[in-house]
């Protein structure tokens, strides 16, 4: 793991990225494949054990890295006092706070791989497409009768759409495309197509404003689709 957690700190530098801060990583047991805590000028990388054998343990690196360098750089999408902001100006359901936290990570989760796409897709392989094809399968097929989880699930079909939309890694003539729609005519709603849109077209560098615009503008189109 050391070696190649070396080598995507070498293709980060050479795209003139540097983590400044120390990091520590562990490796322990999670329901997802890994996580950055960022505290106190430092921060810890979380791996999954299964992460170690997953084969792409070197885009789970450099996404997380991505996300420090958010942190370094106070990008409005991991800055303190913007979240602050958020919580006064953004209001949620009570019975919709874990369906739009996670759709909230997703918007993180596209700035930081803004940054890892640089070094994850230099090699010209479809291991992205492939990533996320996986992730809006596991999606689909997690449909339950819960309202604003499956309107959660639909956010995050339209993260993994948009993300490679974003990337250049999707036509709309593919395949991904009716399953998602699919997925949502048979929630009762429709959403996934405007909720790519909206993180596909993610400014790159919003001022913290402009952030905070399109945190509320996601918020819009998930309250639309459980009221539908």
């Amino acid at each position: 793991m050391r070696s190649i957690y070396e080598d995507v700190v070498t293709d980060y530098e050479a795209h003139g990225h540097c983590v400044r801060w120390p990091v520590s990583v562990e490796i322990v047991g999670l329901g997802i494949m890994g996580a950055t805590k960022s505290r106190d000028s430092e921060h810890t990388l979380f791996v999954s054990s299964r992460a170690v054998e997953s084969g792409v343990l070197d885009g789970l690196i450099a996404h997380e890295m991505g996300h420090m360098l958010r942190t370094e750089a106070r990008h409005p999408s991991h800055d303190p006092d913007v979240f602050q902001a958020l919580s006064r100006e953004v209001r949620i359901p009570k019975d919709a706070e874990d369906a739009f936290g996670q759709a909230f990570n997703h918007i993180q989760d596209i700035y930081a791989d803004d940054l890892a796409f640089l070094v994850f897709s230099a090699n010209g392989d479809d291991r992205a497409y492939r990533f996320f094809s996986g992730w809006v399968d596991w999606n689909v097929g997690s449909r339950g009768t819960d309202r604003w989880r499956n309107v959660g699930l639909a956010a995050s079909n339209g993260f993994a759409i948009g993300n490679l939309v974003r990337h250049g890694l999707l036509s709309r003539d593919d395949d991904l495309w009716a399953r998602v729609r699919a997925f949502d005519r048979d929630a009762g709603f429709e959403a996934v197509d405007s909720l790519a849109d909206l993180y596909a077209n993610l400014q790159q560098d919003p001022s913290p404003a402009t952030f905070i615009g399109g945190v509320k503008a996601l918020a819009d189109l998930m309250a639309r689709a459980a009221t539908s």
